[in-house]
């Protein structure tokens, strides 16, 4: 399978926080991208501003879309 770009998944993982909130394990069962790279795109997602998080402990980070990562998922600009 040919290595997908991350202009691919970015949309992807952020239209998952459409329906709810969501934990970093969920948002990749849910995509199909390993954790570790969901867990890399949402520290830069929150960074950028189109996640917030929720919640972060030692076990669990709960993340949920910004009204900026909406935006940005309706007009399909560069994430």
């Amino acid at each position: 399978m040919a290595k997908r770009k991350y202009s691919q998944l970015r949309p992807l993982i952020l239209k998952a926080f459409l329906k709810d909130q969501k934990t970093v394990n969920q948002v990749a069962t849910e995509t199909g991208i390993n954790w570790r790279t969901v867990d890399n795109h949402l520290i830069y997602l929150t960074g950028k501003g189109h996640l917030k998080a929720i919640f972060i402990s030692a076990f669990v980070k709960i993340y949920a879309i910004t009204d900026k990562g909406l935006a940005a998922l309706k007009s399909g600009g560069r994430l």
